[in-house]
């Protein structure tokens, strides 16, 4: 296994070690990963996120930050699909996929479940989830906080929704 080194980085990422090394970028058990998301980590890298301060409480969807348009408001509906077609009636099963992802249960009144992940440092994830009643279809909404545009593009933002959603669907 790779040791982390002086001139090494080591990511969070979704419960699991990412490393760079030598212009490459590992997982746990050495092996490389996707280009998507190394290009994510490249982006964060770019904008150097340990000079960053600035702090934010207001949570958004990803068409909500400035420029997102229409492809990434169909994107994200897209996606919470994808989560409240494989999870409807089956919260328990959302919990424990969320639970070996890292995912960690907030109080949220108004959902059945929230879980917030820890994409990379300073970019949560929030998951709000209502599963399916008498009434109506389950639910899924992904949410960042408002200030995750100065530390990735949107593409990047929306590469970790993708991958989120992902991992989450694959069997435990």
């Amino acid at each position: 296994m790779i040791k982390p080194g002086r001139n090494n980085i080591n990511f969070d990422f979704f419960n699991q070690k990412i490393l760079f090394l030598e212009n490459q970028f590992y997982d746990a058990e050495d092996k490389p990963i996707t280009d998507s998301i190394q290009n994510v980590f490249l982006e964060y890298l770019s904008k150097d996120p340990d000079e960053k301060t600035y702090d934010s409480n207001r949570l958004v969807t990803l068409r909500e930050f400035p420029d997102s348009g229409p492809l990434f408001s169909r994107f994200t509906a897209n996606t919470s699909k994808i989560i409240e077609t494989t999870f409807s009636g089956k919260l328990e099963s959302l919990k424990i996929q969320c639970a070996a992802l890292g995912g960690i249960v907030m109080e949220n009144h108004s959902y059945d479940l929230c879980i917030r992940f820890k994409a990379l440092n300073k970019i949560p994830i929030i998951l709000n989830f209502n599963d399916q009643d008498d009434v109506l279809p389950a639910n899924a909404l992904f949410l960042f906080y408002d200030n995750a545009i100065s530390f990735l593009d949107l593409k990047s933002l929306g590469t970790l929704i993708t991958y989120l959603t992902g991992r989450l669907i694959q069997p435990a």
